[in-house]
């Protein structure tokens, strides 16, 4: 059975009982995280023995038979294989006869990422309950905030909350851990706002890499090179920076070209569901003459994406798409 919502699927794993079986797959990791805590805290509930297995240790070891015995001291077993897609064919059919036949253990199953579209993953999933990990769509990462928030003690204010999903910049495991950072720096039963999720979050990496790509968009050359050399020798992955810096120079372009259109920025800000403490610094950048050569920028991001992912100098790949958008005549 495919369950699309997270929600829905936490259920599930917290009154999970012998025989159930669950298989998670998907590039976004915090949710599989979550779901596999409150797993093995059901297991501990139930005094269950924890066994986690990888593709290679089941050359010594056979799988019908971990599945068929008991234990001397435990009622029964929760059995994590990760990397289920990488077991060999052999395997991957002992486990589906497993699964179709019934067993009184509980059986948790994480691919390695993105999901497999095969026949081994379709009956592994009928035989118990598949969910799929995606990055949260950006209209739903209030309800992420929100119970993020509550699971710490604190609140944010709306203001507050569209703070910390800018910085999370649409990463569900980034967003995890501002929480985490605020309810720190705050306390528990805390009501935060923006200011207060900024001051929280002064020293993330995400947060300068997020004033890196203002200082961009505003034609601040000098003080966005600053920030690349500083975001890449503390450890900023590049792909990352360089694909935080095209989202929000795509957020810059579309609205001006609707204010171009004739549009009012009140009505540009609604479209594009910008609140107002983002907006602001969005029109400003958008009303600026430099980085307006669309095809020209798209081609310069091109390149440097071409060139980091063939291990080009990071520093000089970025440097060119910074180049380019604060060139430009203002």
């Amino acid at each position: 059975m495919i369950v699309k919502n997270f929600d829905a699927m936490m259920k599930k794993v917290v009154s999970s009982s012998p025989g159930d079986s669950f298989v998670v797959s998907g590039e976004e990791y915090y949710q599989s995280t979550r779901l596999l805590d409150a797993l093995r805290n059901r297991a501990s509930a139930l005094s269950f023995d924890t066994v986690r297995l990888l593709p290679e240790d089941l050359s010594d070891i056979s799988l019908s038979a971990l599945f068929s015995e008991g234990s001397l001291f435990n009622p029964g077993k929760l059995v994590i294989i990760g990397d289920v897609d990488k077991l060999s064919k052999s395997q991957k059919s002992e486990l589906l006869k497993i699964s179709a036949g019934g067993f009184d253990h509980i059986l948790y199953c994480r691919t390695a990422g993105r999901k497999p579209s095969n026949a081994f993953q379709t009956k592994l999933e009928a035989a118990g309950a598949g969910f799929t990990c995606w990055e949260p769509f950006a209209n739903q990462m209030w309800k992420w905030t929100r119970t993020l928030a509550a699971g710490q003690g604190i609140s944010l204010t709306r203001d507050g909350s569209q703070a910390a999903e800018a910085i999370a910049s649409g990463k569900l495991e980034r967003l995890a851990d501002i929480i985490i950072r605020i309810a720190l720096f705050h306390g528990a039963g805390a009501e935060v706002n923006s200011s207060g999720v900024y001051s929280a979050v002064k020293g993330l990496e995400e947060t300068t890499a997020f004033q890196f790509c203002g200082e961009v968009l505003s034609g601040k050359r000098g003080a966005a090179m600053r920030s690349l050399s500083l975001l890449l020798h503390s450890g900023e992955e590049p792909i990352r920076l360089l694909a935080l810096l095209y989202s929000k120079w795509r957020q810059v372009a579309g609205a001006r070209e609707l204010l171009q259109s004739g549009m009012s920025p009140e009505a540009v800000a609604k479209k594009l569901g910008f609140p107002q403490f983002i907006w602001r610094n969005v029109e400003e950048n958008a009303r600026r003459r430099s980085n307006s050569v669309v095809p020209a920028v798209l081609e310069t991001f091109s390149a440097a994406d071409f060139g980091l992912k063939r291990g080009t100098d990071p520093l000089a790949s970025i440097a060119s798409v910074v180049l380019s958008l604060t060139s430009a005549g203002k």
